[in-house]
């Protein structure tokens, strides 16, 4: 047999459905039938004086009088339920909201007068449960890229403690992945920091002109013991660009784009980098012949902590923060980027800034 499951009730805290209405209502229905009253006697009081007779029609003035009241009483008690109705939803939905039911929705009506505010509310449901998601995303995410260095560390650390006899070489590479797996956690702290400012960040404050191709140059000098020990072949094509914009964080962006490059195309493949201004803008390419994306991967590329299937070996392995840092960036400096890439044939990083910004 089927359970039947019972609702669970909604209190609704600081709020009482009759309490303010009735007496709104109340005082609004004693106001127009005194103003209909009023406005009634006056106008018999003065057809009688004009006419000449003392008591002109007292019985129809009556009866209009008690209809009048009559129909806006029941015109009141009318308006009063249908309007206690919306507000009942409306307060369940938001009480709803404030116990964490993030996906309720309120079934706006047309001929309702809070058809706004229940678009409003239906607006704020969907923020909140889509913050909510995000939140979820981010603490499961952390917790996993968090967890997996320090077991590593735990495991290695426990290993030299417990083995005495480990023979220095074997001490000194567990030592060594004890050291990397540290620098794993501080750049995994340092990176989330960094998004967490870029996320609340509106403006760039520290924009000044620069030339975008000397740090184009810069950046592939600074990577260049990278790519030298894999025999990549570096070519560019950049014109003399000036940019306005925050030179610190843009190298940021460079140097992230060409690491990637240079960590997932293999040895004796080439990398190329272009630069160029048109119609007012200035487009970088950052081209490699390295192992490629799958549309899959290409579509969540810049969502925080992603990392492809095929990036996962170790020397690969990243933390999935830095194109989220990337994309951040480059759209705070009124640009955006998109990636071109296919499995086994390489990948285009695009990015389009404006002239001036």
């Amino acid at each position: 047999m089927r359970k039947s499951r019972k609702k669970k009730a909604i209190s609704l805290p600081g709020f009482s459905a009759g309490s303010g209405i009735s007496a709104w209502f109340a005082l609004q229905t004693l106001i127009i039938v005194g103003v209909g009253v009023s406005a009634t006697i006056i106008v018999n009081r003065i057809t009688s004086i004009f006419a000449g007779i003392e008591d002109y029609n007292t019985i129809r003035v009556t009866l209009v009088i008690i209809t009048l009241v009559i129909l806006l009483i029941i015109f009141e008690i009318l308006q009063y339920r249908i309007i206690k109705r919306h507000l009942e939803k409306i307060c369940i939905a938001i009480s709803r909201l404030s116990h964490g039911e993030y996906g309720h929705k309120l079934k706006i009506n047309r001929r309702t007068i809070f058809k706004g505010l229940s678009s409003d509310i239906n607006l704020l449901s969907e923020e909140l449960q889509n913050v909510h998601m995000l939140r979820n995303d981010f603490v499961n995410s952390y917790s996993h890229e968090f967890k997996t260095p320090i077991a590593s560390i735990n495991g290695f650390a426990q290993l030299l403690l417990d083995d005495e006899t480990l023979p220095p070489e074997t001490q000194k590479q567990y030592l060594k992945i004890i050291v990397d797996e540290s620098e794993r956690l501080t750049s995994l702290a340092s990176n989330t920091i960094l998004l967490s400012q870029l996320d609340t960040q509106k403006i760039v404050a520290n924009k000044k002109p620069y030339s975008l191709d000397e740090q184009l140059r810069h950046c592939t000098i600074v990577l260049y013991n990278l790519w030298r020990d894999k025999g990549l072949n570096i070519q560019g094509d950049i014109e003399e660009i000036s940019f306005n914009g925050d030179e610190d964080m843009m190298t940021q962006v460079w140097l992230n784009l060409l690491n990637n490059a240079i960590k997932f195309t293999p040895e004796g493949g080439t990398i190329t980098v272009t630069a160029k201004q048109k119609n007012k803008k200035i487009i970088v390419k950052i081209e490699d012949t390295g192992c490629g994306m799958s549309q899959e991967t290409v579509d969540n590329i810049f969502k925080k902590y992603y990392q492809a299937n095929a990036y996962m070996d170790k020397t690969k392995k990243g933390l999935g923060l830095g194109l989220s840092i990337v994309e951040r960036t480059v759209t705070l400096h009124g640009g955006k980027i998109k990636v071109e890439s296919q499995l086994g044939k390489g990948s285009v990083f695009t990015v389009e800034l404006p002239q001036q910004s």
